[in-house]
């Protein structure tokens, strides 16, 4: 009788334990994110808030969008008038070369899907990126990532900073726009715009990173760009709102990675796809294998944006980075244990 009495005794426990465990509350349920544009890189977020995956973890998310660039989505976050950003992890090592600590928490992207395209009617003229030389090259922002990545690979080709006149025209549409005006030669830009420039042969791709060969081609390497990023004592102070949108984005890209492309593309965002279907399925064939399978960082690929951005900047190659304190994979490896 004492065993038995013992053994629901502990059974008591545990089911105490478990329910306690999943009783805790966000420490912040009411949560502000930034992107810097509607490139596809960032749809998972609004596609978890569309789908109600925060809303299933007790979250109540709104999305800020800062059409002019993820440099405008970084300094909302470090202002503080967002509590995070889904923006390029290039900003995580900036920030802490810079004193401020910023950490990845959910991967998004393992490769960029970012292109750099030539204007059809100079493709016979420019064929690599030092036959760039005197031209106008479009990004979305000053600071911004692609900025940082045009000035990578034109670097790469021996030219100069002057000798690339690079001029932002803003994300999405406007560079679209901007390129076929011919008030730029050349442009940096993603899906769903990609898609389009290559229907209407507006543009010449010198690098597709859509795949690893194409990141390796432009980065020696695969690139991982867009993060959930927060600040350090953002995270610190609130780890369960962390792991409850870490969870939602979780269940997003498993969602994405398990459904009939035509699925997703219905269930897509409007700013994230065109009003043609058809466009929009051809544009998800190109692109669905952006989105990570596990939201986790691997460290050699981390390693591939710090050494695109040391080459780029002295400070940042002075600086020592630890690339240990710009991403952590407990939230991630955690939401994948719950979610089984």
């Amino acid at each position: 009788m004492r065993v038995f009495t013992r053994l629901i005794l502990a059974i008591s426990v545990i089911c105490l334990s478990a329910l306690s465990a999943q009783g805790v509350e966000p420490e912040k349920a009411k949560l502000k994110i930034a992107v810097g544009s509607q490139i596809l890189n960032y749809m998972p977020l609004e596609l978890g808030v569309k789908l109600g995956n925060f809303k299933e973890e007790g979250l109540d998310v709104t999305v800020e969008n800062f059409q002019a660039g993820g440099s405008k989505a970084l300094q909302a976050l470090i202002g503080g008038s967002v509590d995070g950003t889904v923006g390029f992890y290039d900003h995580t090592i900036q920030m802490q070369a810079q004193g401020k600590e910023i950490s990845c928490v959910f991967v998004l992207n393992n490769i960029p899907g970012v292109l750099l395209g030539i204007r059809s009617d100079l493709a016979d003229k420019v064929k690599t990126a030092a036959d760039l030389k005197g031209l106008k090259l479009g990004i979305t922002a000053p600071g911004s990532s692609t900025d940082t990545m045009a000035r990578y690979y034109i670097k790469k080709s021996g030219l100069g900073p002057r000798d690339v006149n690079i001029i932002a025209v803003g994300s999405g549409a406007p560079g679209m726009v901007a390129l076929e005006a011919k008030n730029i030669d050349a442009l940096v830009y993603f899906d769903p715009i990609a898609t389009l420039v290559a229907r209407k042969k507006t543009a010449t791709p010198l690098f597709d990173a859509r795949t690893i060969e194409g990141s390796k081609q432009a980065f020696g390497g695969i690139y991982p760009t867009a993060c959930l990023y927060l600040q350090q004592s953002f995270t610190d102070k609130n780890p369960e709102t962390v792991q409850r949108l870490v969870n939602a984005l979780l269940k997003t890209h498993r969602w994405i990675n398990s459904v009939a492309t035509e699925q997703l593309v219905d269930a897509i965002p409007a700013g994230y796809k065109t009003d043609n279907r058809d466009v929009n399925i051809e544009i998800m064939n190109a692109s669905k294998a952006l989105f990570s399978q596990t939201g986790q960082m691997d460290l050699e690929a981390a390693k591939v944006p710090l050494a695109v951005l040391s080459d780029f900047d002295p400070k940042i190659a002075a600086a020592k980075i630890d690339l240990s304190k710009t991403f952590t994979n407990r939230f991630a490896e955690r939401a994948a244990q719950r979610l089984k």
